[in-house]
């Protein structure tokens, strides 16, 4: 008998290590990127030491790329990212932890473009030409939005993992639509004393990435008198990554986010 119970004690105890080395600890992840400090030495461009963003500048035209951590994403949407596997915020996995990873990842990488355009009759972003070059040997196409898009689509990815109840069509319709409000659209001209912003999209990085390089291939600045292109530049972003990982305390676990 006291044989037997030893044995049940030595499988429970075993069951709970078992546990233990399943189950990952909360870890607090946070990768983001910010703008190359030596890129600040070029006459074109300034970078916002406080929050990494890169702005280009040529008389009467200004470009401003800001890289969006997942916090800032997900304060975008509030309300599509506090459902678990469920949020509907179309650029990150909400509030969802990785059981296998304890934390959330990157679900795409994301900027923020704003073009101000203070003297030419129009401007022109072609967000679907805009290329990610990273320090692994990746090129990154951006992300358009219908199914057709030559590259990348918010469309194929999200359809690619709909289900097929009613409350997964809605949740893809309501990405789409967080999509389709925000993404920086295809063929928007930029007229003399406009701005205009919305996002670029490109799939997550590797994690042993340590630099990128943004391109948003012919800039348009000037058109001829039939509307097309007269005059183009290729801008260059350069930005460095930053990767954080704490495993989370007890404190951290409990405190309001």
């Amino acid at each position: 008998m006291k044989a037997r119970w030893s044995l049940v004690r030595y499988v429970i105890c075993l069951s709970l290590l078992s546990g233990c080395f399943l189950i990952p600890p909360t870890i607090q992840y946070n990768s983001y990127l910010a703008g190359r400090s030596v890129q600040a030495a070029e006459e074109q461009y300034v970078v916002d030491e406080n929050g990494g963003a890169v702005t280009y500048s040529i008389a009467g035209l200004r470009v401003r790329v800001e890289y969006m951590t997942d916090e800032a994403l997900n304060r975008e949407f509030p309300e599509d990212s506090n459902r678990g596997p469920f949020s509907t915020n179309p650029y990150t996995y909400g509030d969802w932890i990785d059981p296998v990873l304890g934390y959330t990842p990157n679900r795409f990488t994301v900027f923020r473009v704003t073009v101000s355009n203070d003297t030419y009759a129009k401007v022109l972003l072609d967000p679907i030409a805009a290329l990610l070059y990273t320090d692994r040997g990746e090129v990154l196409h951006s992300f358009g939005i219908p199914s057709y898009s030559p590259h990348e689509s918010f469309e194929r990815y999200y359809r690619g993992i709909r289900g097929q109840s009613g409350n997964e069509f809605y949740r893809f319709d309501t990405r789409m639509g967080n999509v389709r409000s925000s993404l920086y659209l295809e063929d928007t001209k930029v007229f003399k004393g406009e701005s205009y912003a919305g996002m670029l999209a490109f799939a997550p990085l590797e994690e042993e990435a340590e630099q990128v390089q943004l391109v948003l291939e012919n800039f348009v600045l000037k058109f001829d008198a039939s509307g097309q292109p007269l005059d183009t530049v290729d801008i260059v972003f350069d930005f460095d990554r930053h990767i954080q990982k704490t495993v989370a305390t007890d404190q951290d676990a409990t405190s309001p986010k």
